[in-house]
C-alpha cells in the first residue's frame, strides 16, 4: 500500500494530474458508442491500479465480460500494489504492469500497446488513471466522474461514481455504460491446493487494514487478545493471525498475548501468498477481519465472516456474502471515509466502541450455523 500513500503520487495527482487532464480533454473528441462483434475476440482493457479489495470486486466484472464475450481478450492495467491479486483473476488474458516509480517509462510502453476495442477505467479518484486512459489507444473509453476530480474529460462516456452505492454497483455501472448487460455476478474464489496443514479447527484474525487512513479502521489489540482467549476457552479452537510481511512483528506480539492468556495461537503474517491465503481462509471455521482486502477475500470464498466496520460504510464497502455479518458501534459520525483518504478523524471511537461482547455474540451465531 506504500504506492497509494506515497507523497509523490499525491503531489502528482493534485498539482500535475489535474491540469494535464484538462489539457488532454481539450484535444479529446468524444466518440459515439459502437457495437463490437462479441464473437470475434474484442480486445478489452481494464484499469485498476490500487487496492487488493477493489481488485477482488473487479473479478466479478471480468466474469461478467467473459460470460457475455467468451472470446474477448481481457488485459488488466495494474500496479505492483495489486498485481499478485490480478494474477488470481479467472478470465484475465494479459496484464500490463504500470510502475508508479517509473511513470515515464510506463507511459511510453502504454502508448506502444496494440489498439483496444474498449477501455474501462474502474478507478474512482486517481487522476493518474485518467492519464493512463488517455495514453492507451482504444476505440471507446468509459470511466467515472466525481465532483472536483476533473478526470472525466478523457472518456467517451462517463458514469457518476456514487457514495450511495456499494462499490461493486459502481463497477457494474461502468459495464452498463459500455453497453454490457449485468447478471449480478459476485466475486468467488475456490481453494485448489493444500497449503493449510492445520489439523485443529481454527479461527482467522486479520487485524491490519493497510492502505490509507488505516488507523481509523483498526480494532484495539487487547480486544483481539480478549476475543481470542474467549474463543479458545469456549470452542477449543486455535487462533491464526494473518497479515502482510510488514505486520509480522505486530502479529507475533498479539500471538504472544494470546498464548499468555492460555490460548493456542500462531502468526502466519507474511508467510503465505494471496493464492495460498485462499486455501487458509476456505478451511477456517470463522474469519474475523477489519475492512480490508482479506475481508473481501474471505467473503469471496464464502467462509463464515465477521467484518468490523468503523469509519467506512458497510453499504459501500461491506462483504458480499450471505455468510457474513457486519459489526459496528453505530456512532453518529459513522461513516467518515468514502474514497479512503478524506477523513480528518484523529480519535476513531467508532472502532474503539466495538466491544468484545458484541463480536462474541455474532461469533456464537456463526459458529452455531457452522456446526
Amino acid at each position: 500500500m506504500k504506492e497509494r500513500n506515497s507523497i509523490w503520487r499525491k503531489r502528482f495527482d493534485k498539482w500535475i494530474g489535474c491540469p494535464l487532464l484538462f489539457v488532454f480533454g481539450l484535444f479529446h473528441r468524444r466518440r459515439e458508442a459502437k457495437s463490437f462483434d462479441k464473437e470475434h475476440a474484442p480486445r478489452i482493457a481494464l484499469i485498476k491500479t490500487a487496492a487488493i479489495g477493489d481488485t477482488i470486486l473487479l473479478s466479478a466484472m471480468v466474469d461478467e465480460i467473459k460470460h457475455q464475450c467468451p472470446s474477448s481478450h481481457v488485459t488488466v492495467i495494474c500496479s505492483d500494489n495489486n498485481l499478485p491479486m490480478v494474477r488470481l483473476l479467472c478470465g484475465v488474458d494479459d496484464t500490463f504492469l504500470f510502475r508508479m516509480n517509473r511513470p515515464v517509462h510506463s507511459f511510453l510502453k502504454l502508448r506502444a500497446l496494440s489498439r483496444f476495442d474498449l477501455l474501462l477505467d474502474f478507478g474512482p479518484w486517481p487522476r493518474i488513471n485518467g492519464i493512463i486512459s488517455w495514453m492507451i489507444r482504444a476505440d471507446y473509453k468509459v470511466g467515472f466522474k466525481r465532483a472536483r476530480m476533473y478526470r472525466h474529460y478523457v472518456y467517451d462516456k462517463w458514469v457518476e461514481h456514487l457514495d450511495s452505492l456499494h462499490e461493486i454497483d459502481n463497477y457494474r455501472n461502468i459495464l452498463q455504460g459500455a453497453g454490457l448487460q449485468i447478471t449480478g455476478r459476485l466475486p468467488r474464489f475456490e481453494a485448489h491446493n493444500d497449503t493449510c496443514t492445520e489439523r485443529q479447527p481454527y479461527v482467522v484474525f486479520h487485524q491490519y487494514p493497510g492502505g490509507s487512513m488505516e488507523n481509523q479502521r483498526k480494532w484495539p489489540e487487547m480486544r483481539w487478545a480478549e476475543l481470542g482467549q474467549w474463543i479458545h476457552q469456549t470452542y477449543g479452537m486455535r487462533i491464526i493471525l494473518s497479515g502482510a510481511p510488514a505486520d509480522r512483528e505486530a502479529a507475533e506480539h498479539t500471538a504472544c498475548l494470546l498464548r499468555e492468556k492460555g490460548a493456542a495461537a500462531k502468526s502466519i503474517a507474511g508467510v503465505y501468498s494471496l493464492r495460498e491465503m485462499i486455501d487458509v481462509l476456505a478451511k477456517a471455521e470463522l474469519v474475523i477481519s477489519v475492512n480490508t482486502g482479506i475481508m473481501h477475500l474471505a467473503a469471496a470464498v464464502h467462509v463464515p465472516l465477521i467484518a468490523l466496520h468503523g469509519a467506512t460504510s458497510e453499504q459501500r464497502w461491506g462483504p458480499l456474502s450471505d455468510n457474513a455479518v457486519v459489526v459496528k458501534s453505530g456512532e453518529p459520525c459513522q461513516p467518515c471515509i468514502s474514497l479512503g483518504f478524506e477523513s480528518k478523524c484523529t480519535d476513531p471511537v467508532c472502532m474503539r466502541n466495538i466491544t468484545v461482547a458484541m463480536v462474541a455474540d455474532v461469533t456464537e451465531r456463526l459458529l452455531g450455523m457452522k456446526a
